[in-house]
């Protein structure tokens, strides 16, 4: 079973490559790069859906944060960025029919997470 890391790296490479050209500030909030991924095609679908968003609402100026936090019994992964223009509410209702969990509101940070089992 892959890592978080093996997963996570590649897709913080092109995002440090994207967001440098476009002045958009990167952070990772990480609570263990070891932890193992088992659902790792869903992962990176996360991954690469919801960076692509994220850079699509930020700016000069923004900020883009990939996060990982866990338990003993779930895996959470958030992408989380500071444009902005919020989800409209068919966004979110699509996001949560999805399974994601979803924190926006205008004026402040989007955070979209994927929550796994372990």
């Amino acid at each position: 079973m892959p890592h978080f890391i093996d997963i996570i790296g590649p897709h913080y490479q092109d995002l440090l490559a994207k967001c440098e050209k476009r002045k958009i500030s990167v952070n990772l909030d990480i609570q263990d790069l070891t932890v193992n991924i088992r659902e790792v095609k869903r992962t990176n679908e996360f991954l690469n859906s919801e960076i692509k968003r994220a850079l699509k609402n930020c700016g000069p100026g923004d900020k883009i944060t990939l996060a990982e936090a866990n338990d003993s019994q779930i895996i959470r992964i958030s992408v989380k960025n500071s444009g902005r223009r919020t989800l409209t509410t068919e966004e979110k209702y699509a996001l949560h029919e999805i399974g994601y969990e979803v924190r926006a509101r205008f004026g402040y940070d989007t955070t979209i997470s994927l929550v796994l089992n372990r």
